[in-house]
């Protein structure tokens, strides 16, 4: 163990179990925000299927195939494809029942999209707060040693510095941390409920031009 490690793990060990217990807790945090922001990350990215997807279909319809613009959509299986599909199935039907449906499915997909937002949401306010504890805890753990020992020194007292320190300062980075994966991951979200509302708006579109 190096010198440097050695002086983080004795600072760790000199912030007493209530620093290391709230310590502990934002570094969970920590992990279950990045966890998310990755996962949600990657659920949000959009398929290159999709990127072809509308002009494929719309030329089916165009030809009349139906049932090979239902089969394009259930092979690419995201929710463009799901959106698109709703639609395509209600084909025959007033046009006011197709975008009826085509919304319901876009706002089913909304609500799976912002699956874990909550969860971001939630962290960046409570990091800061957990820090304030810990600020709390390190000012308690302070005048505790002046209590017991008498001594005023800061090798006596740096405990509870370190704690008030380090948990403040943990706290207010996640919590900036967990709003900025909060802001992306929202950002994606209404991206994508914006695609698919243009998709469905193309679809009616095709599907209303005569000759089509």
């Amino acid at each position: 163990m190096s010198e440097q490690e050695q002086n983080l793990f004795d600072i760790f060990l000199k912030m007493g179990p209530m620093g290391q217990f709230v310590s502990g807790l934002i570094f969970l945090l920590g992990g279950v925000a990045i966890y998310v922001f990755v996962e949600r990350l990657s659920a949000l990215k959009v398929r290159k299927e999709d990127y072809n997807l509308l002009d494929k279909v719309n030329e089916s319809i165009s030809l009349g195939n139906l049932t090979g613009a239902k089969d394009l959509c259930l092979r690419t299986n995201s929710p463009l494809s799901r959106v698109i599909y709703k639609g395509i199935t209600r084909i025959g039907l007033p046009l006011k029942d197709v975008e009826l449906s085509m919304e319901k499915a876009i706002d089913l997909e909304a609500f799976q999209m912002e699956k874990g937002e909550e969860t971001l949401s939630l962290v960046s306010k409570l990091a800061p707060m957990l820090g304030f504890i810990g600020t709390i805890a390190g000012v308690i753990q302070i005048f505790y040693t002046i209590n017991t020992t008498g001594d005023y020194n800061i090798e006596s007292i740096s405990g509870g510095l370190y704690v008030k320190m380090i948990t403040s300062a943990l706290g207010l980075t996640l919590g900036i941390l967990a709003y900025y994966f909060y802001f992306i991951i929202s950002k994606k979200i209404k991206g994508n409920v914006y695609e698919l509302e243009k998709g469905a708006a193309q679809l009616i579109e095709t599907i209303s031009t005569p000759g089509k």
